[in-house]
C-alpha cells in the first residue's frame, strides 16, 4: 500500500507511534457519537493497542490509511475502505478525524484521495457508506464529494438515547 499525497495531507500507513493519537479520540464521545457501535463503547488502552497491532500486521482487513499532516506526518484521523468486494467491485468507506483536525478541509481532501485510489487504482465501480442522518456536517461533506443519497434505514441507529435514521450514500466511478 503506497501513500496518497494531497495538498495539505497525505494518506499513509499506520505506525506504532499512532497509538497515542488514536487514544486521544477513541473515548471522546463527541468524536465517536456517530461511529460504528464498537467505537461507541469505552475502549481500554489494550483494546486500542490490539486494534493497531492487527492493522500493522495486515490482519485488519480492507485498506486503511492514516490521514496525516503533509508537512509533519502527524496523525489527524483515518480513512478506510472496508468490505471490499472484488467481484462486484465495491467497498464501504469510513472516516474519522480528531477534533483538532475538523473543519479544515481535511475530510474533503481525504475523501477525494481515497476515491481516486478506489476508482483508478483498485478499479472499483462503487463506494458507499452509512451515515447518521442527523450528522449533518458529514452528510454535507459526502454530498459535496459527489456521493448520492441512495436510501434511508429508518430507526437504524441508537444514539443519545433515541433511534435515528441512517442514510446510505454511494458514488459510482462514472460520477467521480
Amino acid at each position: 500500500m503506497g501513500r496518497l499525497i494531497g495538498d495539505k495531507i497525505i494518506l499513509r500507513e499506520y505506525r506504532a507511534e499512532d497509538l497515542s493519537a488514536l487514544r486521544a479520540w477513541v473515548n471522546d464521545s463527541d468524536v465517536t457519537k456517530y461511529l460504528a457501535g464498537a467505537y461507541r463503547r469505552p475502549q481500554t488502552w489494550e483494546q486500542t493497542e490490539e486494534w493497531l497491532s492487527r492493522r500493522l500486521n495486515g490482519d485488519a482487513g480492507g485498506e486503511g490509511y492514516v490521514i496525516a499532516d503533509k508537512e509533519t506526518g502527524k496523525y489527524l484521523g483515518q480513512i478506510d475502505l472496508m468490505m471490499i468486494d472484488p467481484i462486484a467491485r465495491k467497498a464501504e468507506m469510513a472516516i474519522v478525524l480528531m477534533p483538532s483536525a475538523q473543519k479544515k478541509g481535511y475530510a474533503a481532501e481525504s475523501i477525494r484521495l481515497i476515491l481516486s485510489y478506489a476508482f483508478h487504482t483498485m478499479n472499483l465501480n462503487r463506494v458507499w457508506l452509512k451515515c447518521a442522518e442527523k450528522n449533518e456536517p458529514a452528510v454535507r461533506c459526502y454530498l459535496k464529494a459527489g456521493f448520492k443519497t441512495e436510501g434511508v434505514l429508518r430507526n437504524d441507529l441508537y444514539i443519545d438515547g433515541e433511534y435515528q435514521n441512517a442514510v446510505i450514500m454511494g458514488i459510482l466511478k462514472e460520477e467521480f
